[in-house]
């Protein structure tokens, strides 16, 4: 069943939508990286299966065609020209603005344990402060995984027009706000990046 998303003076959850960057290379996992098995599924599937439990507007932002595995949810590519993760920010923010989105929350593919509250907890951060909110934990920022106003889409052109390429720095320029969750084990922000993770995160 779907999560009651919050609801109240100036909320406007059915303005938000979901992207998932799964456009990385994936060097260090040999390649595939979303497509990879983790405790008998996809790793993108955890992802996927909490966005869909918030009935939201949904895409998965890709580099190139066949990157992930055709299916229900709609599929967008890398702004072209642009290197690494801000080039699936952009494109997220670009789907955004088309679909008449106010928020967009962008997910890495690779995080299989999200917790539940991400996307109200950075909404209402994002809602109060007027800017990006991103989630953070055990004292590290998470930049993949941040809500941005659509409104911000310039201000993030203007800073990929100087050539920088950091998510970090994208969000400087837009003066997030940090969102803190509490520590876990395993941390519920963990990014999974290497056959190793792979293993040790199995049990």
């Amino acid at each position: 069943m779907p999560t009651a998303l919050p609801q109240g003076p100036g909320s406007r959850m059915d303005d938000v939508g979901v992207v998932i960057l799964a456009g990385g290379l994936g060097t260090r996992m040999g390649g595939g990286k979303p497509e990879r098995l983790f405790r008998g599924r996809r790793l993108i599937d955890f992802v996927l299966d909490r966005a869909a439990n918030w009935d939201v507007p949904m895409a998965i932002c890709v580099r190139e065609p066949g990157q992930v595995a055709a299916g229900v949810v709609d599929q967008i590519y890398d702004r072209p020209c642009v290197e690494g993760p801000l080039a699936g920010l952009l494109a997220a923010l670009d789907w955004g603005k088309r679909a008449g989105l106010s928020h967009v929350l962008t997910l890495p593919c690779d995080t299989p344990f999200l917790p539940e509250n991400v996307l109200t907890k950075l909404w209402c951060a994002a809602r109060d402060a007027g800017a990006p909110a991103v989630a953070e934990s055990n004292d590290r920022r998470h930049p993949t995984c941040a809500i941005w106003p659509v409104r911000s889409l310039p201000d993030v052109e203007a800073y990929a027009a100087t050539g920088r390429r950091s998510l970090s720095g994208a969000l400087e320029t837009c003066e997030a706000v940090d969102v803190s969750w509490p520590l876990s084990a395993p941390d519920a922000f963990v990014n999974i990046n290497t056959p190793g993770d792979l293993e040790a995160l199995q049990g």
